[in-house]
């Protein structure tokens, strides 16, 4: 099932005659795969790219529902509720169904997919369709997980490295540990693999002081923050019996978790066993969280896997320290001792130590910031973007030029050439 909602023109496709590119996104995940698309939308040149965005319903989060508004007026969005994230293939089928539908009606110029599901369904149904530009940005591939089992990593390597050969002109990956790990298995040549790294705006955070008031948490104390979904991934057990050593050793230290999800009781009812309930904050699931970061003295990420966490990057933003895990994806956002230390994936004690250090001995403000600014700006990520976008459409009218003898400069061609393929192919009109 579809549901669509217009532009703020009314309009839901612009005429063919409009010179501007047309890109449809296809995006399943969210938390940081919906900031970066919620971002990318927002930060097009619309003048230049008319968007359309397909994505799933079921696990639209705060911060989404928060910027739908807004993305609304710049692009056509349809949200599909069999787009999900579980393998289910009575609702695959029927996301794949719809997404070839989309895409026979938008007649994109450029199909860009976003996360293991969105990027499987999207890929596939814009190779059947024969769009001439696809790209993907994995968001963290599901083959880095550990939790996975042998033969389900082995599936999802085979399923991402057909896609990579046969229906991706590129790979958009958000950072150069993500792209290691695409290489590592072989999907595709190196220059299939571009690394594009997720930028944030740079905005003034309020006080510490008025951070913590507006939260209710205490002032003149250290609080650790972990801002994250409470699920698998991001490990949060790991995270509790961190702040369990980290109250064992000085009762003054406070944590507060950002997020929910369905570990959270299970979080709750091992702080409570542990008899550290009076200094745990449950702050849920909150669409400022990258705003309130700046009330943390550190930053925990415990995660067994990523692609590049935006909670991290907005630590740095606030010139806020990090302790993270030491895998793909954290490892390229902390650079030790300069804006944090890593520590290996679930381990507690080592963990624990990172946080103390850090407490006891933070970088400067101002140095961990220096890092943002010539890093993680949002302007850098929207130029290498749309710079791979544009040079696509280079490719496209150079190619459609040699074929067909045109002197188009224009990637209309290439997309009315595809237009007549689709009529004769299907018969629709």
């Amino acid at each position: 099932m579809m549901n669509t909602t217009k532009r703020h023109d009314g309009t839901a496709v612009a005429d063919r005659g409009d010179a501007r590119l047309r890109v449809l996104i296809v995006q399943e995940a969210m938390g940081g795969c919906g900031r970066h698309v919620a971002d990318l939308i927002a930060g097009l040149d619309h003048s230049r790219f008319d968007a359309t965005l397909l994505y799933g319903t079921g696990r639209v989060d705060a911060y989404f529902r928060s910027r739908i508004a807004q993305l609304q007026q710049c692009a056509h969005l349809i949200g599909c509720d069999d787009l999900c994230r579980e393998i289910d293939p009575v609702r695959d089928l029927r996301a794949f169904i719809e997404t070839v539908r989309v895409i026979r009606r938008v007649r994109p110029d450029i199909v860009h997919c976003h996360s293991t599901k969105g990027g499987a369904i999207g890929r596939t149904a814009a190779w059947l369709c024969r769009v001439p530009a696809v790209f993907y940005t994995p968001h963290a591939y599901a083959f880095q997980s550990p939790q996975v089992k042998s033969w389900k990593r082995h599936l999802y390597v085979a399923v991402e490295l057909i896609l990579a050969r046969v229906a991706t002109t590129r790979t958009l990956n958000v950072s150069a540990g993500e792209r290691r790990e695409a290489l590592k298995h072989r999907l595709g040549r190196p220059d299939r693999f571009h690394v594009v790294i997720n930028g944030l705006t740079d905005v003034m955070l309020p006080h510490k002081t008025v951070i913590r008031e507006r939260l209710g948490l205490p002032q003149h104390v250290p609080i650790v923050g972990v801002v994250a979904r409470l699920v698998d991934q991001k490990c949060p057990m790991t995270a509790a019996r961190i702040a369990q050593r980290l109250i064992a050793h000085d009762a003054h230290v406070h944590v507060a978790f950002v997020g929910s999800g369905p570990l959270e009781s299970e979080v709750r009812a091992f702080c409570i066993e542990s008899g550290i309930e009076h200094n745990v904050h449950f702050l849920g699931e909150r669409d400022d969280a990258d705003l309130i970061v700046g009330a943390f003295d550190v930053s925990l990420l415990c995660s067994l896997y990523e692609g590049l966490p935006y909670s991290l990057i907005e630590s740095v933003r606030a010139g806020v320290p990090i302790a993270a895990s030491a895998v793909t994806g954290n490892e390229d956002v902390v650079r030790e001792g300069v804006n944090g230390w890593t520590f290996p994936v679930e381990d507690v004690d080592a963990g624990a130590a990172a946080v103390e250090r850090l407490l006891m001995n933070p970088p400067t403000a101002d140095d961990i910031r220096k890092d943002f600014s010539t890093r993680f700006r949002i302007e850098n990520m929207l130029t290498d973007i749309t710079e791979q976008y544009e040079s696509v459409q280079d490719k496209a009218v150079r190619h459609e030029s040699i074929r067909y003898g045109s002197a188009s400069s224009s990637f209309t061609a290439v997309a009315k050439w595809n237009k007549t393929r689709f009529v004769t192919e299907t018969g629709e009109q």
